[in-house]
């Protein structure tokens, strides 16, 4: 849920909606939920306070691709997901909230490409 809503947080500012929009009106439909609204704010303003260190987030998607090889369950997203989270570690962000990722994708461009 971090990255998607992380690439809807880049699209939102390289297409010249506000950002903070884009949260409000996440928060008035079907996908509103306890996160986004609690997580998007900080990371509108590059605030990661640990509360889920981004280090056991990689850590939890490692071994849940791990089971997923292990049972033949291809599980293409949430691999691409677990690259920006590896990226995100290999620039010192491990220690950090999990919603650092955004700085990955921010970097990215948006693209999703780590």
């Amino acid at each position: 849920m971090m990255n998607p809503l992380s690439e809807g947080l880049c699209l939102a500012d390289k297409s010249g909606l506000s950002a903070q929009t884009l949260l409000d009106v996440l928060d008035l439909g079907a996908i509103a939920n306890p996160m986004f609204k609690l997580k998007g704010p900080a990371m509108l303003q590059g605030s990661y306070s640990p509360a889920f260190p981004l280090k056991h987030q990689q850590k939890d998607m490692r071994l849940a691709l791990a089971l997923g090889d292990e049972n033949a369950v291809s599980m293409p997203v949430s691999a691409a997901a677990n690259e920006a989270f590896k990226k995100a570690r290999s620039l010192g962000l491990g220690d950090l909230d999990f919603s650092a990722v955004y700085e990955v994708v921010k970097d990215a461009g948006g693209s999703g490409q780590a």
